[in-house]
Protein backbone atom coordinates (compact mmCIF):
# COMPACT_ATOMS: atom_id res chain seq x y z
CA UNK A 1 0.00 0.00 0.00
CA UNK A 2 1.34 3.37 -0.05
CA UNK A 3 0.00 6.92 -0.43
CA UNK A 4 -0.43 10.06 2.12
CA UNK A 5 -3.43 12.46 2.20
CA UNK A 6 -2.50 15.96 3.06
CA UNK A 7 0.88 18.40 2.19
CA UNK A 8 2.86 15.78 3.96
CA UNK A 9 5.91 14.69 1.47
CA UNK A 10 9.05 12.67 2.34
CA UNK A 11 11.15 15.45 2.92
CA UNK A 12 8.90 16.80 5.66
CA UNK A 13 9.29 13.19 6.78
CA UNK A 14 12.61 12.53 6.64
CA UNK A 15 13.03 15.68 8.35
CA UNK A 16 10.87 15.01 11.75
CA UNK A 17 13.05 11.67 12.09
CA UNK A 18 16.37 13.37 11.49
CA UNK A 19 15.23 15.78 14.91
CA UNK A 20 13.95 12.57 16.80
CA UNK A 21 17.23 11.03 15.55
CA UNK A 22 19.03 14.44 16.79
CA UNK A 23 17.05 15.00 20.01
CA UNK A 24 16.73 11.36 21.25
CA UNK A 25 13.52 12.30 23.59
CA UNK A 26 12.67 9.52 25.85
CA UNK A 27 9.01 8.41 25.58
CA UNK A 28 7.72 7.05 29.19
CA UNK A 29 5.01 4.35 28.24
CA UNK A 30 3.06 2.79 30.79
CA UNK A 31 1.82 0.28 28.57
CA UNK A 32 0.58 -3.68 28.61
CA UNK A 33 2.96 -6.40 29.46
CA UNK A 34 2.28 -8.10 25.91
CA UNK A 35 3.97 -5.37 24.18
CA UNK A 36 7.09 -3.78 26.08
CA UNK A 37 9.66 -5.17 24.55
CA UNK A 38 8.63 -4.80 20.90
CA UNK A 39 7.57 -0.75 21.99
CA UNK A 40 11.28 -0.66 23.47
CA UNK A 41 12.91 -1.85 20.45
CA UNK A 42 10.74 0.33 18.20
CA UNK A 43 11.48 3.35 20.03
CA UNK A 44 15.27 2.62 20.14
CA UNK A 45 14.94 1.94 16.17
CA UNK A 46 13.61 5.25 15.67
CA UNK A 47 16.36 7.15 17.58
CA UNK A 48 14.23 7.69 20.60
CA UNK A 49 14.66 6.15 23.93
CA UNK A 50 12.11 3.90 26.41
CA UNK A 51 11.37 3.85 30.08
CA UNK A 52 8.42 2.20 31.28
CA UNK A 53 8.42 2.53 35.11
CA UNK A 54 4.88 1.57 36.60
CA UNK A 55 5.14 1.68 40.01
CA UNK A 56 3.13 4.67 41.74
CA UNK A 57 5.60 5.69 44.09
CA UNK A 58 7.89 6.24 41.37
CA UNK A 59 6.12 7.01 38.16
CA UNK A 60 6.29 10.57 38.20
CA UNK A 61 9.83 11.26 38.98
CA UNK A 62 10.52 8.79 35.97
CA UNK A 63 8.07 10.37 33.69
CA UNK A 64 9.01 14.14 34.85
CA UNK A 65 12.48 14.14 32.40
CA UNK A 66 11.05 12.19 29.58
CA UNK A 67 9.53 13.99 26.33
CA UNK A 68 5.95 12.43 25.70
CA UNK A 69 4.53 10.11 28.04
CA UNK A 70 2.46 7.11 26.39
CA UNK A 71 -0.86 5.44 28.15
CA UNK A 72 -1.69 2.34 27.16
CA UNK A 73 -4.38 0.56 28.77
CA UNK A 74 -3.91 -2.79 27.11
CA UNK A 75 -3.24 -4.66 30.41
CA UNK A 76 -4.32 -2.35 33.00
CA UNK A 77 -3.21 -3.66 36.55
CA UNK A 78 -4.30 -2.22 39.60
CA UNK A 79 -1.06 -0.33 39.57
CA UNK A 80 -0.92 0.80 36.63
CA UNK A 81 -4.89 2.12 37.54
CA UNK A 82 -2.72 4.57 40.66
CA UNK A 83 -0.10 5.58 38.27
CA UNK A 84 -2.18 6.94 35.65
CA UNK A 85 -3.48 10.21 37.72
CA UNK A 86 0.73 10.57 38.63
CA UNK A 87 1.09 10.77 34.87
CA UNK A 88 -1.70 13.17 34.35
CA UNK A 89 -0.23 15.54 36.63
CA UNK A 90 3.22 15.23 35.49
CA UNK A 91 1.74 16.09 31.87
CA UNK A 92 -0.20 18.90 33.12
CA UNK A 93 2.61 20.85 35.45
CA UNK A 94 5.55 20.08 32.65
CA UNK A 95 3.67 20.58 29.31
CA UNK A 96 4.16 16.64 27.75
CA UNK A 97 2.67 15.64 24.83
CA UNK A 98 0.47 12.40 25.80
CA UNK A 99 -0.83 9.73 23.90
CA UNK A 100 -3.61 7.54 24.46
CA UNK A 101 -3.92 3.87 23.40
CA UNK A 102 -7.33 2.79 24.67
CA UNK A 103 -7.19 -1.12 24.00
CA UNK A 104 -10.10 -2.81 24.34
CA UNK A 105 -12.00 0.16 25.84
CA UNK A 106 -15.17 -0.82 24.58
CA UNK A 107 -15.10 -4.16 26.69
CA UNK A 108 -14.35 -2.86 30.34
CA UNK A 109 -16.25 -0.07 32.12
CA UNK A 110 -12.84 -0.01 34.04
CA UNK A 111 -11.26 1.43 30.44
CA UNK A 112 -14.04 3.77 29.66
CA UNK A 113 -13.00 5.06 32.84
CA UNK A 114 -9.36 5.52 32.96
CA UNK A 115 -9.97 6.99 29.16
CA UNK A 116 -12.15 9.36 30.19
CA UNK A 117 -10.06 10.29 33.05
CA UNK A 118 -6.99 10.63 30.31
CA UNK A 119 -9.28 12.99 28.18
CA UNK A 120 -10.00 15.46 30.36
CA UNK A 121 -6.56 16.51 30.07
CA UNK A 122 -6.41 18.83 26.94
CA UNK A 123 -4.24 18.51 23.93
CA UNK A 124 -4.42 14.37 24.15
CA UNK A 125 -3.68 12.30 21.17
CA UNK A 126 -5.84 9.16 21.22
CA UNK A 127 -4.84 6.13 18.59
CA UNK A 128 -6.63 3.43 18.11
CA UNK A 129 -8.82 1.09 16.07
CA UNK A 130 -12.12 1.62 14.44
CA UNK A 131 -13.96 -0.25 17.31
CA UNK A 132 -12.12 1.48 20.20
CA UNK A 133 -12.56 5.17 18.73
CA UNK A 134 -16.05 4.74 18.35
CA UNK A 135 -16.77 3.33 21.89
CA UNK A 136 -14.58 6.95 22.86
CA UNK A 137 -16.50 8.98 20.50
CA UNK A 138 -18.78 11.17 23.41
CA UNK A 139 -16.01 11.23 25.70
CA UNK A 140 -13.73 12.62 22.84
CA UNK A 141 -16.20 15.06 21.57
CA UNK A 142 -16.40 16.48 25.20
CA UNK A 143 -12.41 16.39 25.07
CA UNK A 144 -10.37 19.92 24.42
CA UNK A 145 -8.30 19.97 21.27
CA UNK A 146 -8.32 16.31 21.22
CA UNK A 147 -6.67 14.50 18.35
CA UNK A 148 -8.32 11.62 16.72
CA UNK A 149 -6.04 8.66 14.91
CA UNK A 150 -8.10 6.08 13.55
CA UNK A 151 -5.51 3.56 12.55
CA UNK A 152 -6.56 0.73 10.14
CA UNK A 153 -6.40 -0.37 6.55
CA UNK A 154 -5.83 3.18 5.93
CA UNK A 155 -5.09 5.27 9.10
CA UNK A 156 -7.43 8.78 8.79
CA UNK A 157 -6.01 11.40 11.41
CA UNK A 158 -8.19 14.18 12.27
CA UNK A 159 -7.93 17.55 14.49
CA UNK A 160 -9.80 20.89 13.69
CA UNK A 161 -7.97 22.35 10.88
CA UNK A 162 -6.16 19.18 9.66
CA UNK A 163 -6.54 15.72 8.14
CA UNK A 164 -4.26 13.17 7.19
CA UNK A 165 -4.80 10.03 5.45
CA UNK A 166 -1.91 7.58 5.84
CA UNK A 167 -2.26 4.55 3.13
CA UNK A 168 1.22 2.68 4.14
CA UNK A 169 2.04 -0.41 5.75
CA UNK A 170 1.12 -4.37 5.22
CA UNK A 171 -1.01 -7.14 6.40
CA UNK A 172 1.81 -8.53 8.35
CA UNK A 173 2.07 -6.07 10.64
CA UNK A 174 -1.45 -7.46 12.44
CA UNK A 175 -0.19 -11.55 12.74
CA UNK A 176 2.44 -10.25 15.10
CA UNK A 177 1.62 -9.15 19.17
CA UNK A 178 2.19 -5.27 20.21
CA UNK A 179 2.57 -3.23 17.21
CA UNK A 180 0.31 -1.67 16.94
CA UNK A 181 0.65 -0.61 20.57
CA UNK A 182 4.46 0.16 19.41
CA UNK A 183 2.89 2.52 16.64
CA UNK A 184 1.59 4.74 20.04
CA UNK A 185 4.93 5.12 20.96
CA UNK A 186 6.31 6.00 17.99
CA UNK A 187 3.70 9.03 17.56
CA UNK A 188 4.56 10.01 21.36
CA UNK A 189 8.48 10.53 19.85
CA UNK A 190 7.54 12.39 17.05
CA UNK A 191 4.99 14.46 18.82
CA UNK A 192 8.05 15.38 21.76
CA UNK A 193 9.84 17.40 18.84
CA UNK A 194 6.90 18.47 16.61
CA UNK A 195 4.36 20.82 18.03
CA UNK A 196 1.98 19.60 15.28
CA UNK A 197 0.12 17.13 17.29
CA UNK A 198 -1.28 15.70 13.51
CA UNK A 199 1.85 16.25 11.67
CA UNK A 200 3.47 14.24 14.45
CA UNK A 201 1.25 11.21 14.09
CA UNK A 202 1.19 11.21 10.30
CA UNK A 203 4.78 11.62 9.93
CA UNK A 204 5.15 8.34 12.80
CA UNK A 205 2.70 6.30 11.13
CA UNK A 206 4.05 6.58 7.40
CA UNK A 207 7.38 5.90 8.28
CA UNK A 208 6.27 2.91 10.36
CA UNK A 209 4.43 1.38 7.62
CA UNK A 210 6.63 1.91 4.84
CA UNK A 211 8.96 0.09 7.19
CA UNK A 212 6.19 -2.44 7.39
CA UNK A 213 6.66 -2.66 3.21
CA UNK A 214 10.13 -2.92 3.54
CA UNK A 215 10.46 -5.41 6.12
CA UNK A 216 7.58 -7.81 4.26
CA UNK A 217 9.39 -8.10 1.13
CA UNK A 218 12.43 -9.58 3.17
CA UNK A 219 10.82 -11.45 5.40
CA UNK A 220 9.86 -15.39 5.52
CA UNK A 221 6.83 -14.98 7.92
CA UNK A 222 5.33 -13.31 11.17
CA UNK A 223 8.36 -14.51 12.92
CA UNK A 224 11.23 -13.10 10.82
CA UNK A 225 8.63 -9.80 10.33
CA UNK A 226 9.10 -8.68 13.02
CA UNK A 227 13.01 -8.35 13.13
CA UNK A 228 13.44 -6.87 9.74
CA UNK A 229 10.76 -4.47 11.16
CA UNK A 230 13.35 -3.34 13.55
CA UNK A 231 16.13 -3.21 11.16
CA UNK A 232 14.00 -1.44 8.29
CA UNK A 233 12.31 1.01 10.52
CA UNK A 234 16.47 1.78 11.82
CA UNK A 235 17.47 1.94 8.01
CA UNK A 236 14.60 4.74 7.00
CA UNK A 237 15.75 7.69 5.08
CA UNK A 238 14.64 10.35 2.70
CA UNK A 239 15.44 8.00 -0.41
CA UNK A 240 13.12 4.97 0.74
CA UNK A 241 10.31 7.07 1.88
CA UNK A 242 10.23 9.15 -1.38
CA UNK A 243 10.21 5.86 -3.18
CA UNK A 244 6.95 3.98 -1.51
CA UNK A 245 5.49 7.89 -0.71
CA UNK A 246 5.33 8.44 -4.83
Amino acid sequence: MSGTSGSLGAARVASLLARVAERRPRVHCLTNTVAQNVTANMLLAFGAIPSMASHPEEVAAVAAGAGAILINLGTISSEGERAIPKLLDVARERGLALVLDPVFVELSPLRMRLAEEVLRLPGVTVRGNAAEMAALDAAMAQAQDVLRVTTGKVDRIERAGSTYLVDHGHALMTKVTGLGCASSALVAACRAVEPDPALAAAAALTAYGIAGEIAAERAAGPGSFAMHLVDALAGLDEAALAARMG
